[in-house]
């Protein structure tokens, strides 16, 4: 798997120059923010969460904050956390509201939402089924 030899291998080439730039005192938000990008890539859970972090510094400092709010809302998309990626979004479009990829995103969203408690529904439906099967077989 060579794609994921290559994520890790820029991970791991950004992480030393985030990191030297930290320890200079001098931490660039270009590197930072190329850093997280890569970061939320990766399939591990903690390389994701510290891509939020890292993004979510970016927007204190108001660096790229369209840009950074967009992969937050990625990050929080993977993590399946959709209301906080909502909130991204819906930030991003009051700042942007003509922006097509959040708007793009944000259908996305709402689709997998929509998918979600679909799946949810369907597994009630199947816990009621078979509770009312056990209870009829008392």
């Amino acid at each position: 798997m060579a794609g994921v030899e290559d994520i890790n291998f820029e991970i791991e080439r950004l992480r030393r120059e985030y990191e030297e730039g930290l320890e200079n005192h001098n931490p660039s938000a270009k590197v930072q923010y190329d850093y997280a990008c890569m970061l939320m890539c990766s399939t591990d859970n903690n390389h994701v969460n510290l891509a939020i972090e890292l993004f979510e510094e970016l927007i204190k400092i108001r660096y790229m904050s369209v840009q950074s709010m967009y992969q937050l809302a990625l990050c929080h998309m993977k993590k399946r956390e959709y209301k906080r990626a909502r909130r991204y979004l819906d930030m991003l479009l009051r700042m942007e509201p003509r922006n097509h990829a959040a708007l793009s995103l944000r259908s996305l969203l709402f689709q997998l939402l929509a998918d979600d408690a679909v799946k949810g529904t369907i597994f009630v439906l199947m816990a009621t089924i078979c509770a009312f099967a056990v209870y009829r077989s008392w």
